[in-house]
């Protein structure tokens, strides 16, 4: 972690540099669906402009979502987590079935993403968890925290119920805008755990702020991963999920696609892989 002093030399740019990431763009074009999709995603761009979080509740149904389940079987399959105690994890399975390139170009989810940014977006990272009941414990992504990438929009799919007491993300309303030190932007300075504890302990009204990543098979969550948010590990259920991260501008990974999935999309939702300049496109 940064000393005081350290921090306080390079929390002007730090900060400059994140008001510059949350700028829009003016000359941003991009349009992904028609003028019924584009006035649903408006309410809901609002919505995620005050709060930072939108839940869509079974947004993937039907077929749709059982591709998904299946599709993601096979991503995680014999895949343990090398971090975190009963769970799987895949990080580079999108170009292994088109269910997941359908999810992840969904185009209300699009719009939605695109109103908020302002600007050209592209997937950068993406993961499928399976997390499997386990006894409670507090460590990592499973405490209070931000992402350490300033302004960046995750798309999470549950691909099972989730209930309100279950293995849930929990969400911090309002907490998106903040600008962080540099000291609170990085590494163990990101955990807001004890903060979340005193803040709760003062002003027991912050709980109505928490919101619960919970609902039926096929709900989305869009939410600003610079807000708080926690994971909870407990032993009531398991939870599946599909997760993909849009970044605007910095933070961007490799992310592999199959050249065919890519070809048969339309070229308004290539550009949204395309306009990562790591991403690789494979036969």
């Amino acid at each position: 972690m940064s000393t005081p002093f350290l921090s306080l030399l390079k929390t002007p740019w730090q900060i400059a540099r994140e008001y510059y990431h949350r700028r829009p763009d003016a000359s941003f074009d991009w349009s992904f669906g028609n003028e019924a999709i584009k006035a649903a995603a408006r309410a809901h761009v609002d919505e995620l402009q005050r709060s930072g979080i939108v839940l869509l509740p079974a947004h993937f149904e039907g077929a749709r979502l059982e591709r998904l389940n299946a599709a993601f079987e096979r991503a995680v399959a014999g895949k343990p987590d090398p971090h975190t105690p009963d769970a799987l994890l895949s990080e580079d399975f999108i170009a292994e079935d088109p269910a997941f390139v359908d999810a992840a170009v969904d185009e209300a989810l699009l719009e939605v993403i695109a109103g908020y940014y302002g600007k050209k977006f592209a997937i950068a990272r993406s993961n499928a968890v399976r997390l499997n009941p386990t006894p409670a414990l507090r460590d990592g992504s499973y405490q209070w925290h931000h992402d350490t990438r300033g302004r960046q929009l995750h798309l999470m799919i549950l691909l099972n119920e989730v209930r309100a007491d279950g293995q849930r993300m929990q969400y911090l309303r309002g907490s998106h805008q903040r600008y962080y030190t540099h000291a609170r932007a990085h590494s163990h300075g990101s955990r807001f755990e004890k903060d979340m504890r005193e803040a709760l302990e003062r002003d027991p009204s912050v709980r109505e702020r928490i919101v619960d990543v919970c609902g039926p098979a096929g709900t989305a969550a869009l939410f600003d991963a610079n807000g708080l948010h926690s994971g909870n590990r407990n032993a009531n259920g398991k939870r599946d999920t599909v997760t993909f991260c849009y970044v605007s501008y910095r933070h961007f990974k490799r992310v592999t696609y199959r050249r065919r999935h890519v070809d048969a999309l339309p070229a308004e939702k290539r550009r949204v892989l395309d306009f990562n300049p790591y991403a690789q496109f494979v036969d």
